[in-house]
């Protein structure tokens, strides 16, 4: 049984908070359906407020990763990974036929093991998995 909440992914968070990104109008129709509890509890993890924060601070300048960071932290869920999460993200990292990036892997390590099947991205790499692709 799936727990109705939503994860969200770097990809989606930067198109979100960048009005430049190709994804942004994209990004505003979903937060809309986020923010309105449409997908349940919207949460992500610390390795992808890490992932945000960082692209945006090499893209955007700093300023403009000090904003994003405090939007996130002002209206997400954040999990923090611990050791088993760290060891099961590591097995998904290993045994995974695709290149999915640690950080990816441990965004399905928390789906997994919260049963969540829904993920807020723009990133296609998602789709091979059995998970409901929500962009």
């Amino acid at each position: 049984m799936s727990v109705l909440a939503i994860f969200l992914d770097a990809s989606y968070l930067l198109a979100l908070y960048n009005e430049s990104d190709i994804h942004h109008k994209r990004a505003r129709i979903l937060a809309d359906k986020i923010d309105a509890n449409e997908y349940g509890q919207a949460l992500t993890s610390d390795d992808v407020f890490d992932e945000v924060v960082s692209v945006a601070l090499r893209k955007l300048g700093k300023e403009k990763a000090r904003v994003f960071g405090k939007q996130i932290l002002n209206s997400v869920l954040i999990v923090h990974g611990d050791k088993h999460l760290f060891e099961s993200a590591f097995k998904i990292f290993n045994s995974s036929q695709y290149n999915f990036s640690f950080t990816d892997c441990i965004s399905q390590a928390i789906m997994g093991l919260a049963q969540i099947v829904n993920i807020a991205t723009f990133d296609r790499m998602f789709e091979k998995l059995d998970v409901e692709v929500i962009s």
